[in-house]
């Protein structure tokens, strides 16, 4: 999540290296013999790479990045007008997004993405994702189990080995097709967003995964439901962590479970249920593209 406070002191720097960038390009349209205009770009944008991560905008500096990749080779054959055009429009939209963000809009990197494929193309990468854009905040918390609990310290362990048990036989059924399958996973997850409270952060994870599995029983998209197969095996997997004492659990793997519920379709109940705005935000933009 972005600071501020830090934002507003940094958006002036990265502002005017953003301009300095943008007139080098111009320059360089305008006299292609002047590769010296190229070469010094990489160097100002990864300025403002280190600037908007120590700020908070991971997305930002993912597109920033994105942007100083372009340039490998650029340089070599500054008459690509078209490249150029390309790199020109993705500093200005960096440029009026950090902008925003400074005046208070909401962070949602997602609308850098329409450029942003362009950028990899550049790059040769025909398979660009807007999950690589996507970063929900994930310090925000989920609605609390309307039964929360709390188990002695010494029950812990245990009861996360047996909910590990009940998730891995539901998720067997699941695969054989057999109608138990889902409901298993279901109660095993319900059950670890019951005791979330003692769990380590982002606890959002249990509530999350539970709209993956609402997810997977509503969805007939053969292609989404492949994607939940892997999630499910992780999710395994952190299960099985926390129950050997892990005090961790992988915020790349709620990131990843959230941009799968945002992608899934029909919206489900617990997705629409009241929760964190920014997620919900974050969901519809990726929904628009």
């Amino acid at each position: 999540m972005a600071n501020a406070t830090l934002l507003s002191w940094s958006n002036a720097e990265v502002d005017q290296a953003l301009k300095v960038v943008r007139d080098n390009i111009a320059k360089v349209s305008g006299k292609p013999e002047d590769e010296a205009m190229l070469r010094v770009c990489p160097d100002h944008l990864h300025q403002v790479s280190g600037a908007l991560r120590m700020v908070g905008l991971a997305g930002a500096t993912r597109f920033c990045e994105a942007i100083e990749g372009s340039f490998t080779g650029l340089s070599q054959a500054p008459r690509n007008g078209n490249a150029i055009g390309t790199i020109d429009r993705a500093v200005l939209a960096l440029k009026e997004f950090v902008a925003d963000l400074a005046r208070g809009q909401a962070d949602v990197p997602l609308r850098l993405y329409p450029v942003y494929k362009e950028l990899a193309t550049l790059s040769g990468k025909n398979d660009a994702s807007e999950k690589e854009l996507f970063f929900p905040d994930l310090s925000l918390q989920p609605p609390a189990h309307a039964q929360a609990k709390t188990l002695l310290q010494a029950d812990l362990a245990p009861f996360l080995l047996t909910q590990r048990a009940l998730f891995q036989r539901g998720m067997l059924a699941w695969l054989r097709k057999q109608a138990s399958g889902l409901e298993e996973m279901r109660q095993a997850l319900d059950a670890l967003h019951q005791i979330a409270a003692q769990l380590p952060e982002p606890r959002a994870l249990w509530w999350a995964a539970l709209g993956l599995v609402e997810g997977m029983s509503q969805s007939e998209d053969a292609e989404w439901q492949a994607t939940a197969k892997p999630l499910c095996n992780k999710i395994d997997f952190q299960m099985r962590d926390l129950a050997a004492g892990s005090a961790k659990i992988q915020e790349t793997l709620l990131r990843d479970v959230l941009y799968a519920v945002a992608k899934c379709k029909p919206v489900t109940p617990r997705i629409n249920e009241p929760g964190p705005a920014c997620w919900n935000r974050l969901r519809n933009g990726l929904r628009s593209l």
